[in-house]
């Protein structure tokens, strides 16, 4: 157990599991546990449920989409980043009472990381790993998900609260969990905390009730029966108070440390705000990604195609919605058995009340945010669904050998994409796309530094032949063709760059100009024919952006980023003086 503790804790402190290098390293961490059960235990015992076939469809669908996914190199680092979580529930779903300890232990491991995240916000050379625009972030590096971990770190601290022999230490744990949430500046925690609260004082109460109606059926004395329900109430009123006394604790430090002004974003919360409009903007737009594209696009996938289907101006690589993620990436299957098993663990009776209100919670928050992208916040619902068919099975020496080589050939894929992905989030994209040449982000990044047409060409010539629908790919080709001279293939190049990011307001005018450019150009020398189809071009602009104008949700204008799909009377004029050229050539 204290294996896979310790694992869990690494996945957590390294970004909360984020990045694919830090998947691929707990995923052959966990294999080596359970490859050692396998060979030295000669045994496994896990659940096998719906649970276990949920998610082991949903992390294998993440290998097999990469044979249509929108880019099929990511679309394996999918399956790199999300195998981890099988492996975890492999070896721990048939451990219960290891299980409960890894709970229990969640509260600590949260009050730790919120201490040291909140000291190391002090200094500037830190501050940017643990917070995110003066909100505390944790070691996730993001704050609503810090938030949500930190109120199921709550939620397991007030639970046991309940005890006669109150542990100073659980007080302890609430305060650091109430100060989290208020530090992270999370809206949608805040009112998820507001209602978990509400939740655990109505099960206490009606916990308390049941009680009196037991012990009042067993005594015939009115005076005890009357003693009890007192005692009912009293305690209802003990966990109340306890509950505003850590709040009041709570504000005292807030205000100690100089950080009330945290605490303004939430009484921002309105349904009209940027943030909520812009999530229903972008579930708007998936969804007929999704009704379009039944099996899934694969990782990143979503990511690669949104600009093509926006209609607004963002770009997020997750839909901040996990359960619409889930449809985007694997499909309706994979996400449909997913959703099964953990709603199955919500309303089965055999769930305990706080396994129900903390996958309650995970859910509700799931629906705003892409909380489940990171691996430890994975796991964290793992620990908390309902297990059942727990049963051990001896590994017979040819499954142990079959297991082994297919372990042997992830665990390889694991090193190649993980140390691919470290390569590229530290800065080096030419050893990243050296080690994984499926690495998409990596080159990308080296066709933005090339500084050559020929590079810019050679790069973005790859670059499309493995995903066609990347945008600047198109752009740097446009601009490389016109290097060389091709002002028919730049126009070709261009205008498939704006028809796959239409709100890339930039791109217009730079195919503007040089249409303007190529214009004057061709009337120096005597081309009238291509002079006229530059004049032609540049006047489909306005046209183009009044279509654009007409395909734009009325969510895009409520948002902070709002696009702009009118020409200036610069660039109108540009065009009209473009026509008159041409025409007087003509005539």
């Amino acid at each position: 157990m204290w294996m896979i503790l310790i694992c869990v804790t690494v996945t957590g402190l390294l970004g909360g599991g984020y990045y694919v290098s830090v998947s691929a390293l707990t995923g052959i961490f966990l294999f080596g546990i359970l490859f050692y059960r396998m060979y030295f235990q000669k045994k496994i015992k896990a659940a096998w449920d719906l649970n276990m076939a949920a998610i082991a469809v949903l992390v294998f669908a993440y290998l097999i989409i990469s044979l249509w996914a929108v880019d099929s190199g990511m679309a394996l680092l999918g399956f790199v980043k999300f195998l981890p979580l099988l492996l975890f529930y492999v070896l721990v779903s048939g451990q219960p009472e290891e299980r409960e300890k890894m709970i229990s232990l969640l509260p600590m491991l949260g009050a730790l990381m919120t201490l040291f995240s909140f000291l190391m916000m002090q200094f500037p050379v830190y501050e940017e790993w643990v917070s995110v625009a003066g909100r505390l972030a944790g070691f996730f590096q993001y704050p609503n998900t810090y938030a949500l971990f930190m109120l199921v770190c709550l939620i397991i601290v007030l639970w046991r609260m309940e005890r006669k022999s109150l542990d100073w230490l659980d007080v302890v744990y609430a305060l650091a969990g109430v100060f989290g949430i208020a530090m992270s500046g999370s809206r949608t925690v805040f009112v998820l905390t507001a209602a978990a609260l509400v939740w655990i004082l109505i099960d206490r109460l009606r916990r308390r009730k049941t009680s009196f109606h037991m012990k009042a059926s067993e005594t015939a004395s009115a005076g005890n029966a009357k003693k009890i329900g007192a005692g009912k109430y009293r305690t209802v009123l003990v966990t109340a108070a306890g509950v505003l006394a850590v709040l009041a604790a709570t504000l005292a430090v807030l205000a100690l440390t100089g950080n009330l002004g945290v605490l303004e974003r939430f009484t921002q919360i309105t349904l009209s705000s940027s943030t909520f409009l812009g999530r229903l903007l972008y579930a708007k737009d998936a969804i007929p990604l999704i009704l379009s594209h039944p099996f899934g696009l694969g990782y990143y996938g979503y990511y690669f195609i949104q600009q093509s289907v926006q209609t607004g101006v963002y770009s997020v690589v997750n839909v901040h919605n996990e359960l619409l993620q889930m449809f985007l990436d694997v499909g309706v299957i994979p996400a449909v058995l997913m959703c099964a098993a953990v709603l199955r663990s919500v309303f089965t009776k055999r769930t305990g009340g706080r396994n129900r209100l903390v996958l309650v919670m995970i859910l509700l928050h799931s629906l705003f945010d892409y909380d489940l992208q990171f691996l430890a916040m994975g796991f964290v619902l793992i620990l908390f669904l309902d297990m059942r068919n727990v049963k051990e099975y001896k590994v017979p020496v040819l499954t142990g050998t079959v297991i082994g080589l297919a372990g042997a050939g992830s665990l390889g894929l694991a090193a190649l994409g993980g140390v691919s992905d470290l390569q590229y989030t530290s800065g080096n994209p030419e050893l990243a796309l050296r080690i994984y040449s499926g690495n998409t982000l990596a080159e990308i990044q080296l066709l933005t530094e090339a500084d050559t047409a020929e590079k810019m060409r050679e790069r973005a010539d790859s670059l499309i032949a493995g995903n066609d629908c990347i945008s600047v790919a198109y752009s740097a080709r446009a601009r490389a063709k016109f290097s060389e001279g091709d002002v028919r293939g730049f126009i070709e190049d261009k205008l498939e760059a704006i028809r796959l990011a239409p709100y890339q307001y930039d791109e217009y005018i730079d195919y503007l100009e040089i249409l303007a450019y190529c214009e004057g150009q061709y009337l120096e020398n005597g081309n009238t024919e291509d002079a006229r189809i530059c004049a032609e071009r540049a006047a489909e602009i306005p046209e183009m952006m009044d279509q654009l104008r007409e395909k734009t949700s009325s969510l895009a204008w409520r948002i902070a980023d709002r696009p702009q799909v009118t020409l200036s009377y610069e660039n109108l004029q540009l065009i009209q003086e473009m026509e008159e050229m041409a025409g007087e050539q003509n005539d």
